[in-house]
């Protein structure tokens, strides 16, 4: 902070001002208590000792964001989360899965076209980099495992191969699942596939894929993340325990 211009200053108190003016609006209609002041202190004193205040704004602001930064024509986009990393392996193969298939986790290709929204041609060379959990619900944090760069073909297609994830728990045992607890809400993200998809170098799209099926669709604790055109159906895919399925991905170059 010690770094910020005048400009960004200026920013950041008109930012401060606007939101106490709101929380004061919040703190008069529910007639909110000096000890209920103090006890949602001590909670943001425990969300960063836990180090998931950023996971809040996520789950709370972070889809209000993208609504305003991404692209109005084409694939709908969605927020980053906080498990992204730069660098990911190009997968010549589409190949994500680096791990011994476990007792119970499904096969899946995903596969589509990426196109150009305004004029519907087919965009080649498109990277979309890709990363989520495995089957019981766990992103690999420290190696490549079902993370990977799929380049589209001279047709704009691109295939997938990895498995299906599983619904997932991040905060059981932090400050924001002591809220959701709470407040009486499920402390589970809806299963999903996140990708990026760059042209030239450029990111022009973040998003997620859902999963037909899950019970959480309609409960998701990112407000706002899942939409029925980010909502995938399975289909019997080629052998025991495999699935298939596809999602055209439409990219706005504007």
């Amino acid at each position: 902070m010690t770094d910020i211009t005048p400009e960004q200053s200026e920013r950041l108190n008109q930012i401060y001002v606007r939101s106490i003016e709101k929380m004061k609006e919040v703190v008069k209609e529910f007639a909110i208590t000096q000890d209920e002041l103090h006890i949602a202190g001590d909670y943001l004193n425990r969300l960063g000792k836990d180090n998931v205040g950023r996971s809040l704004v996520d789950m709370t602001l972070a889809l209000t964001s993208a609504d305003l930064t991404n692209p109005r024509v084409g694939t709908r986009g969605n927020l980053e989360g906080p498990l992204y990393r730069k660098g990911h392996k190009v997968r010549e193969d589409g190949e994500l899965l680096e791990h011994a298939l476990k007792s119970g986790e499904k096969r899946l290709t995903l596969s589509g076209v990426v196109a150009d929204s305004r004029t519907g041609k087919p965009l080649p060379g498109v990277r979309l980099d890709f990363w989520q959990t495995d089957g019981d619900g766990i992103y690999d944090r420290k190696g490549d495992d079902l993370r990977g760069v799929v380049v589209t073909d001279e047709e704009g297609r691109y295939a997938l191969k990895t498995v299906v994830p599983k619904d997932y728990a991040e905060h059981d045992n932090d400050a924001i699942g002591e809220l959701l607890q709470a407040m009486g809400r499920p402390n589970r993200r809806a299963a999903h596939i996140h990708f990026k998809a760059f042209v030239d170098g450029e990111e022009k799209l973040t998003s997620q894929l859902f999963f037909e099926g899950s019970q959480y669709l309609d409960c998701d604790y990112v407000e706002g993340a899942v939409s029925d055109d980010l909502i995938l159906s399975l289909k019997p895919g080629d052998g025991d325990n495999a699935f298939k399925t596809d999602f055209d991905i439409s990219l706005d170059l504007g």
